[in-house]
């Protein structure tokens, strides 16, 4: 487990660290004598990068104090529909990818940031793990007391002996990395199950009707 979290850890780096360097070097060495389109593709880059940096931090630094019990949820009413579609228009987390929103105003009393981690990891593993050009689809509704948050894609899905593993910290579920060649560090999934039982409520994925995986989250409102 050890030795796959470093290699993922240390590929997930690797990637937004040379991007963003590479970038860096470019402006310096040009003395910053560059038209400004290519000045500010290169700035987008580096702010894109970072992006990808600061949320692998934000996992790992999360997962240590959930471990530790140190977090607990801070409700407050939220609109979940408008979180929803924040997080969708959100830069460089889709990689170009469009994302179905079906969801109306919903207000309920959850921790917003939290709830923001869980849609953003739900979203980022479907982008992984799917075939460009494929769609994803995201939804909420209100049921039995609480939030039911839907993020579909149709994707091969994930075999059900593997359902529960694929929400385990630093666990590569063997066929489904062997399907995607950088998997990631193996923390956004296990995030969302927590912060969905720091919630009281639960995460798991089942089939999508017509092929692909079902992830879906159970937020109980008190």
């Amino acid at each position: 487990m050890k030795n796959t979290f470093l290699e993922a850890v240390s590929h997930d780096l690797r990637t937004p660290l040379t991007s963003i360097l590479g970038s860096a070097l470019t402006l310096e060495q040009s003395g910053l004598d560059l038209p400004k389109d290519d000045a500010q593709d290169l700035l987008r880059r580096i702010a894109a990068n970072a992006r990808k940096l600061e949320r692998l931090l934000s996992d790992l630094l999360d997962l240590d104090r959930l471990q530790r019990g140190i977090i607990s949820p801070q409700r407050r009413p939220t609109d979940i529909g408008e979180l929803i579609r924040q997080t969708v228009e959100e830069p460089d987390l889709l990689a170009g990818r469009q994302v179905e929103v079906d969801v109306d105003a919903l207000v309920a009393s959850v921790d917003a940031a939290k709830v923001e981690r869980i849609l953003e990891n739900l979203l980022s593993n479907a982008v992984r793990h799917t075939p460009a050009g494929s769609r994803i689809w995201i939804s909420a509704t209100r049921e039995d007391g609480g939030i039911l948050i839907v993020v579909e894609d149709e994707g091969p899905g994930v075999p059900e002996e593997m359902r529960e593993a694929v929400f385990e910290p630093f666990r590569q579920v063997q066929d489904l990395a062997a399907r995607n060649p950088s998997p990631g560090v193996g923390v956004g999934l296990s995030l969302v199950a927590r912060f969905a039982e720091l919630h009281g409520g639960s995460a798991w994925v089942q089939d999508r009707p017509g092929g692909g995986a079902s992830f879906r989250v159970f937020l109980p409102e008190s």
